[in-house]
């Protein structure tokens, strides 16, 4: 009995220590490792004849609209994806979620859901009736919480005009001062207002025309033909419109690539993916609103989407021969032959093709090419895309 006691109070001496052990190391080594900090994402960049390169998206939605997050939820996610800019763009028209807030809301209002038949009209019988819904509300919420976070990113004022989508299309207004004050039936009394702001006004998802991807007739071209948009989407979340790219450059339009966010950007670009999410590089001389109206009515933008870039020929050139370092580490003059090395500097790959061969310069890594002498470091960019789906051949400059 006495050898079964001690046997017993080691046992339970052994399950105290493994306890111990447990308590004081493991778990707070778990503690530690589930209570860490939340990381951004670094996206580096070139400069392009003296511009810096700041990422932005310029489409996305919040539970004030049709999205399932917060303004303040958009505004943490851009920061750890690595943008620089990120516009709140909710519906002009069309607020799903409403009808939800004013169920939960009712005890403190009489008010009752209603259906938006146009910007600003709420009864059809009654054209002077106001807009109900503060729409500035989202942009409000999004910079309350930067500023109180301390996040250094430009939150963009916003909103997304929806009218037929076959004949007119979506547009985005961005940079307003006052979204309410743009709310009117009219389309082109809104892009009035709009300009009036001082504001931008984007052409969104213009594939969604359903039957064509070129402009269709009637509103949609007068609105081209008066002058009113200065920029297109030319990428809609993952989607490439590859006409757009040239109507862009013919028209002297800013080229977009936007999420489109509607659900958490970390469903369709998880943190840690092989690419970034969906967003526009933009050239400008600072991150303010006035050099990046000024960058945008310039048209120096490049698209990104999943480690592709879209863009005039001139810029792409310009990003990989900035982003790309080359020298010479050997010549053979018995075969004819020099070896060319190229470091990527930057956090986009870039699938080099030449002759049969391809090869992918990854980030921050170098590969050596040994051409004849004589020959330039010259390749086609496949993961480049400019006008007519052309991928830019572009000779890399020796340093």
């Amino acid at each position: 009995m006495k050898r079964l006691l001690t046997i017993f109070a080691m046992a339970m001496l052994c399950q105290s220590a493994v306890a111990q052990f447990y308590t004081t190391q493991d778990f707070e080594h778990a503690i530690r490792f589930f209570n860490r900090p939340a990381e951004r994402r670094e996206i580096i960049l070139p400069t392009i004849d003296g511009y810096r390169l700041y990422k932005a998206d310029f489409h996305t939605h919040t539970i004030y609209s049709d999205g399932d997050v917060t303004p303040r939820q958009r505004v943490r996610e851009a920061w750890y994806d690595g943008l620089d800019i990120v516009a709140i763009t909710d519906h002009l028209e069309i607020r799903t979620y409403e009808k939800f807030m004013l169920k939960v809301l009712a005890p403190y209002s009489t008010g009752k859901p209603f259906k938006y038949q146009n910007a600003g009209i709420a009864n059809k019988k009654d054209k002077s009736y106001p807009v109900m819904a503060n729409l500035n509300a989202a942009y409000d919420e999004a910079v309350y919480y930067t500023e109180r976070e301390n996040l250094p990113i430009m939150v963009v004022r916003g909103t997304e005009i929806w009218r037929n989508t076959k004949s007119i299309g979506e547009f985005n207004a961005l940079f307003l001062k006052d979204i309410n004050a743009i709310c009117h039936e009219d389309l082109f009394e809104s892009f009035r207002r709009v300009k009036e702001q001082g504001g931008v006004i984007m052409h969104n998802h213009p594939g969604y025309t359903r039957t064509t991807t070129a402009i269709a007739e009637g509103e949609q071209e007068r609105a081209y033909a008066e002058g009113w948009i200065d920029g297109v989407e030319a990428v809609n979340s993952t989607t490439l419109y590859p006409d757009i790219i040239s109507r862009c450059i013919d028209r002297n339009l800013f080229m977009a690539a936007n999420t489109d966010a509607h659900r958490p950007t970390s469903h369709d670009w998880p943190a840690g993916g092989e690419f970034f999410r969906t967003m526009t590089f933009i050239m400008a001389k600072s991150c303010t609103e006035e050099d990046i109206k000024e960058a945008l009515k310039a048209g120096r933008t490049i698209g990104y989407v999943a480690n592709n870039l879209v863009g005039s020929e001139k810029h792409l050139a310009a990003f990989i021969n900035e982003a790309v370092t080359c020298r010479v580490v050997a010549e053979n003059k018995k075969k004819g032959e020099v070896t060319y090395s190229l470091t990527n500097c930057c956090s986009v790959p870039f699938v080099l093709h030449r002759g049969k061969s391809i090869h992918t310069l990854a980030p921050f890594t170098t590969r050596n090419f040994t051409l004849k002498e004589g020959s330039q470091p010259r390749f086609v960019v496949d993961n480049m895309w400019h006008a007519n789906e052309q991928h830019p051949t572009v000779v890399i400059a020796i340093d």
